[in-house]
């Protein structure tokens, strides 16, 4: 009698053990198993050999990862110069969607063994739901990720070269020089629209952004420069001589400037030196139209627009449209006229306008919005620079561009009343050039009092501190 009753006790237990509720929990652990360590699951149930190749892939990838985050986690720039490696990109890449097919598989396979046809209907359906989902969101976030590996990829091969020597900073110091294109069909050669030299701290990544007028005369060239053989007094032939015209000077010049690409940049960079005793490290050259595709990759900047901007030229003065003034968010069209309108204002003025939308676009440029836009922002990026920076330098300058972030931006425009742009007194203009980065490096000066608040933005054009004058 005792026998039976064990007989029937162990049944009973054998019954409980595999009853529905029972099979849907443990369907629901093996899930879990498989999202938090992969391959775990099929350990429990017995699939040994499978779950430990998935438990030690996976326990590799945790170990690696946390060495490299010990290793690296205060060399900011290398890290950074893997994510702009073309080639780690790539195998990062491959690696990536490896990994997600594996564990894809492993989910598959752990729906298998959790035996949904078991189970009720509702259970089984439960449960095949949240595998789904749960494979359909590693899928997903995979295939972005992939996309923005394979973008990000394309778009530093395009925009940067990679076999050109790296230019060392230069008192400490990186000058680069933005060029604002503005080349047109009835236009001859490249007239750039704006020259601006950010000179970046080499440590801290603090800027001084010394801006240029498209209209100076009498620019003269950098020592050692082929045109200053021929303007040796400097750029100084006619009220034409203006130094955006200097690259359709030296367009052609190829006997200047014996082996270049663009003798007109190049010449133009010896002008930009000449003018600012600045020596030029690198270029980045800026295709205004491309700019709109940027501003609107990123969902707009957010601008306190001082007075209406027309949005409108001399040819075309019947539209009548304008920004309005106001605190507001403009797309690429409208950040492109806040930059470039001169109707009802000037260059000087647009000058200043220019540098609040770079330091607008520089402080909302989160690494969130970076991230989130990574796609349309590496599109856009193609159509929108062509540089000489090199592809190994991306790191090191997304490491300062980081430093940055915060801190006061100074500059230095070339613009009256503080300076004569027909008859420029050059030495005043190295000086004050020379005074800015002397006080972006740490020479403090006392801040004005009482001064009106200029409502064209021109204040920005000479500042200590560049978000506050905008």
């Amino acid at each position: 009698m005792s026998h039976r009753a064990s007989l029937l006790g162990r049944g009973y237990q054998d019954q409980h053990l595999d009853s529905p509720r029972v099979r849907f929990r443990r369907a629901l652990l093996l899930c879990l198993m498989t999202v938090v360590v992969p391959g775990s699951g099929h350990i429990a149930v017995g699939k040994k050999i499978v779950g430990w190749i998935a438990v030690t892939l996976w326990l590799a990838v945790l170990v690696a990862g946390g060495w490299l985050l010990v290793t690296y986690r205060t060399d900011r720039a290398q890290v950074l110069d893997w994510f702009t490696d073309p080639d780690i990109l790539l195998a990062a890449r491959v690696s990536l969607v490896a990994v997600a097919l594996l564990w894809a598989v492993l989910f598959v396979d752990a729906w298998r063994l959790a035996s949904p046809f078991r189970l009720t209907f509702l259970r089984a359906a439960l449960i095949t739901v949240l595998n789904l989902a749960i494979i359909g969101g590693v899928a997903g976030s995979t295939a972005y990720a992939s996309q923005v590996m394979k973008v990000s990829r394309e778009t530093v091969k395009t925009v940067f070269p990679e076999n050109v020597p790296t230019s060392e900073p230069l008192k400490g110091r990186y000058n680069i020089l933005l060029v604002g294109s503005d080349a047109r069909e009835d236009r001859t050669g490249v007239r750039p629209d704006s020259l601006t030299v950010a000179s970046v701290d080499a440590d801290t990544g603090k800027v001084v952004l010394v801006s240029l007028p498209r209209n100076l005369q009498n620019v003269p060239f950098s020592e050692g420069s082929p045109m200053r053989q021929l303007y040796p007094n400097g750029y100084n032939c006619g009220s034409e001589c203006l130094l955006n015209a200097v690259h359709t000077t030296a367009q052609d010049r190829k006997d200047l400037y014996p082996g270049s690409d663009d003798p007109g940049l190049d010449a133009t960079i010896d002008a930009v030196e000449g003018a600012t005793d600045l020596k030029v490290n690198y270029f980045v050259m800026v295709n205004l139209n491309g700019f709109k595709g940027l501003v609107d990759a990123v969902g707009g900047v957010e601008m306190d627009v001082k007075t209406p901007i027309a949005m409108f030229g001399q040819a075309d003065a019947y539209k009548q449209t304008f920004i309005q003034p106001g605190r507001r968010t403009l797309d690429g069209q409208e950040a492109l006229w806040y930059a470039r309108s001169r109707i009802q204002s000037d260059d000087y003025t647009r000058m200043g306008r220019q540098k609040c939308l770079m330091a607008a676009m520089a402080d909302q440029l989160s690494p969130t919005k970076v991230l989130t836009n990574a796609t349309k922002i590496a599109s856009s990026g193609r159509e929108l620079l062509s540089t000489n920076i090199p592809r190994k330098e991306l790191g090191q300058f997304a490491d300062l561009a980081l430093k940055s972030r915060g801190s006061k931006i100074r500059t230095v425009s070339v613009v009256p009343p503080e300076f004569n742009t027909v008859t420029p007194d050059f030495p005043a203009i190295h000086a004050a050039i020379q005074k800015a980065i002397d006080t972006s490096e740490g020479v403090r000066k006392k801040p004005s009092t009482g001064a009106p608040k200029d409502p064209s933005a021109r204040k920005a054009n000479n500042s200590d501190d560049l978000e506050a004058d905008c």
